[in-house]
């Protein structure tokens, strides 16, 4: 089972490189936000339009089926999955999982509106930080520093500030920044982390943060 949190296409650009996809005899179900009238399958159907690949979803070997996703709690397995919107432009599903005891939380792409903008809404950030609670991993949306982000208000993309007070207001055990601005370099990714790290220690939170590269690979 694949989980999209929303079909912009540097969330899908990679499915029609998945080679399992055409290997005949598997079986998978890819889940997510419809828009409006367009379903999970022709968002990813589009993608693969004659205009743009040269292969379309009919080519897949594998039995693939669709699943269109909103807002609510299901059970997918052993797994027991809920779903959240986020603030970003169309629909943009969070994912939190939990199962054998541990959780994980999946928020991207998200923006969170700081205190002040005529923008911000408390009701979505007490959702958010519910949604969150007490997770043992939060990997979420980071985009920018505090300084870039007011030249990229209503982006769909969070400052760094505002990722740190959510991870500690919600109690969480351990963060991971992600989808950083593409003209930023690792010194600039660096210093968001550690902006990241001053602010959860001001705050008196025990949650640890890491920004990762390339091949990290961590134990749920």
């Amino acid at each position: 089972t694949i989980f999209v949190s929303h079909p912009h296409w540097d969330h899908i650009n990679a499915l029609p490189f998945f080679v399992p996809f055409y290997v005949p005899g598997n079986h998978f179900v890819i889940g997510g936000p419809s828009h409006g009238d367009v379903t999970m399958r022709q968002l990813i159907a589009g993608q693969m339009d004659g205009v743009y690949f040269p292969i379309t979803v009919r080519e897949f070997g594998a039995s693939v089926e669709y699943r269109d996703l909103s807002e609510g709690a299901f059970d997918v397995g052993g797994l027991r999955l809920r779903t959240m919107l986020l603030s970003h432009p169309g629909n943009c599903l969070g994912y939190r999982l939990e199962a054998s005891g541990r959780s994980l939380c999946y928020v991207t792409d998200n923006e969170i509106f700081p205190p002040g903008s005529p923008l911000h809404s408390e009701e979505y950030v007490e959702h958010l930080t519910e949604f969150t609670r007490e997770v043992d991993h939060l990997i979420t949306d980071c985009t920018y520093t505090d300084e870039e982000y007011p030249r990229k208000t209503s982006w769909g993309h969070s400052a760094v500030t505002p990722v740190a007070d959510l991870a500690a207001a919600a109690r969480v055990k351990s963060l991971y920044i992600v989808h950083h601005d593409p003209d930023q370099t690792d010194a600039i990714i660096d210093a968001k982390l550690a902006r990241c790290r001053e602010r959860l220690a001001e705050r008196g939170a025990s949650t640890t943060v890491q920004a990762p590269a390339d091949g990290a690979v961590f134990e749920l």
